[in-house]
């Protein structure tokens, strides 16, 4: 409903039962095919040989790190991640043999507006293109958007990262527009596109993925029978 203030001029529309929001824990949250869990430093002991287990580097061109060269690089790296003092950073856990996969952060925590970001999604090439990659995503938004009601979540990444501008797309964010030179990253200047979900988008959204997520959409090597676009309904 549009709203007008006493000089009739439009304004956005009424929150009257709008407060602070809570900020986040370091949760731990459990689902049918990963958990998501703090990151800890002894989460490079799986991490480490799986971001080695190809020969380059190309899954970090979009990231802002670099691949540690060795172990105890890989165990400084994840202890200056731990210790950020803005960001929340999880690990993800495969539920069939316990091993971490993948890792992200959660940023920009807004608890007066209600907003966060999910950025640096850094998944193993074990992880790429499973069940438990979209659910892992699924789950912090449901933390975010169900159990401490935040009414935004922002997706950045460099507009060269196709990968990414997919999956974002695929889960169901939608792009808002791109940040011209906003980063120089690795040497480079970077345009940064935008994606987000919003409260009001979120209810279908989630109904969408958790349908994707049923076992019984699953064969038995674990092949999807139904996309997750054909289980968009809004």
């Amino acid at each position: 409903m549009e709203s007008y203030n006493q000089f009739g001029q439009r304004i956005g529309p009424e929150l009257p039962e709008w407060t602070t929001r809570e900020m986040p824990e370091k949760v731990s949250l459990r689902g049918l095919y990963c958990n998501v869990i703090p990151l800890a430093i002894d989460h490079a002991e799986d991490l480490f040989p799986e971001w080695h287990s190809i020969e380059d580097e190309r899954d970090w061109t979009y990231l802002e790190g670099d691949r540690p060269k060795d172990k105890a690089a890989c165990y400084a790296w994840l202890r200056e991640l731990i210790a950020h003092k803005e960001r929340y950073y999880f690990s993800v856990q495969d539920k069939i043999d316990d091993q971490v996969k993948g890792i992200f952060y959660i940023g920009k925590v807004d608890p007066d507006n209600g907003s966060f970001d999910i950025s640096e999604i850094n998944w193993t090439p074990l992880m790429k293109r499973t069940r438990f990659s979209t659910e892992s995503l699924y789950l912090i938004l449901a933390y975010f958007f169900d159990k401490l009601k935040y009414r935004r979540c922002e997706w950045r990444t460099s507009i060269y990262n196709t990968e990414g501008t997919r999956s974002a797309e695929r889960i169901g964010f939608v792009k808002e527009g791109v940040l011209r030179d906003k980063k120089v990253r690795k040497g480079h200047s970077t345009d940064i596109v935008v994606f987000s979900i919003t409260r009001k988008e979120w209810p279908g959204i989630s109904s969408m993925i958790t349908a994707w997520l049923r076992e019984e959409n699953f064969d038995g090597l674990g092949h999807q029978l139904q996309k997750l676009s054909s289980l968009r309904r809004y």
